[in-house]
């Protein structure tokens, strides 16, 4: 065999390593990300904004950032892959955390039908439409995106990207952050 060619060999195993390193460490992230270990909370502390939301029934609801209340934002879209993975998820997280936090599961879809469809036509009552563009007003920049706002309308905490919403870390991570 050649010197070129036992140089290419190597470059050709050293690359082949690279990839098999990269695919294990990617698996290793995810089994964790799924498994609830990691938690991406972006600690914030800056004015919550006032939303004015439409309900399946066509009525708009307007969402006061200073509700007295902890309430969790949450921005997401039915043609988002990872929305869709992490909603139920969240609405376990609604119903868990419902006497001590509102959760607002906002859709950026522009009409209702997606939506229905996604529930199969019952949509649960904390899921309502961004009928004003609200999302702009949070600077969202990519779906799923939430925002941890405290009773006085302060954001606390931004979660960005797709959470494991009824995991052990993500209650432990709340429970840091909602403070009674």
């Amino acid at each position: 065999m050649t010197r070129r060619r036992r140089w290419l060999l190597g470059i050709g195993l050293l690359v082949v390593a690279q990839v098999a390193a990269i695919a294990v460490w990617q698996g290793v992230d995810r089994e964790r990300k799924t498994a609830g270990l990691v938690v991406a909370a972006e600690s914030r502390s800056e004015p919550g904004h006032d939303l004015v939301v439409e309900r399946a029934d066509g009525s708009t609801a307007n969402v006061a950032a200073a509700s007295g209340r902890y309430q969790l934002v949450h921005f997401w879209a039915t043609w988002c892959a990872p929305c869709r993975k992490e909603l139920p998820t969240l609405l376990t997280l609604e119903r868990r955390e419902r006497e001590r936090l509102n959760v607002w599961i906002v859709s950026t879809d522009t009409e209702w039908k997606p939506v229905q469809a996604f529930f199969k036509g019952e949509i649960p009552a904390s899921v309502v439409r961004d009928a004003r563009e609200s999302h702009r007003v949070y600077g969202v920049d990519g779906l799923p995106d939430s925002y941890l706002l405290d009773p006085s309308g302060r954001i606390v905490a931004r979660f960005a990207g797709g959470q494991h919403w009824s995991s052990d870390a993500m209650r432990k991570t709340l429970d840091r952050l909602i403070v009674n």
